[in-house]
């Protein structure tokens, strides 16, 4: 079925009349050799900002192939590097995703097995998702915080003993010997 032009649509071909060279991907890339596009991508990813958000987002389930999708995505789409690099260095990309999750102690998922979640990856994203996805991990971590809870609760309870003592219910004012009425 053919779509409809609406009246605030642009029209086809309306790129073709933009100027040259308007957005990053039209300029020569940063990196037109993969050794060297493999060499900054790895070194953003493993040492920079990015490091604890790629390690939350595997050991949350996202597969290692997604990442790397949109690792070599955003390089393009900021002119670091072309779309045949792009395609050129994801598996090395991949390798160098393990291997930090492997470091960090916990095996990632490699490939994509369902439909995918869209927007922000806040901390509860990342909780759903890691329980559609990593399910031991999850159940793990829960447990975890829940004998966290039972640890504190019990501190807390031996505390208040301390500072108010239980008093013997026999000591009340209100208690009545038995058999008087």
């Amino acid at each position: 079925m053919m779509d409809k032009l609406t009246a605030l649509a642009v029209p086809p071909g309306n790129s073709l009349t933009d100027a040259p060279g308007k957005w990053q991907w039209e300029q020569p890339p940063r990196f037109s050799d993969p050794d060297d596009a493999i060499d900054h991508t790895v070194e953003m990813i493993s040492n920079g900002p990015a490091r604890k958000d790629m390690l939350k987002m595997m050991m949350a389930g996202i597969t290692v192939e997604e990442l790397v999708d949109q690792i070599t995505f955003k390089g393009f789409m900021a002119g670091a590097i072309s779309p045949d690099v792009a395609e050129l260095i994801k598996p090395a990309v991949g390798v160098a995703l393990i291997d930090m999750a492997l470091k960090e102690g916990f095996e990632p998922q490699m490939f994509v097995e369902q439909e995918e979640m869209e927007g922000k990856f806040d901390d509860s994203s990342f909780f759903s998702t890691m329980q559609q996805r990593n399910p031991d991990l999850y159940a793990g971590m829960i447990e975890e915080m829940n004998e966290q809870t039972r640890m504190q609760q019990t501190e807390e309870e031996q505390e208040m003993q301390i500072i108010y003592p239980k008093q013997n219910e026999s000591e009340s004012f209100l208690d009545t010997p038995e058999g008087t009425q």
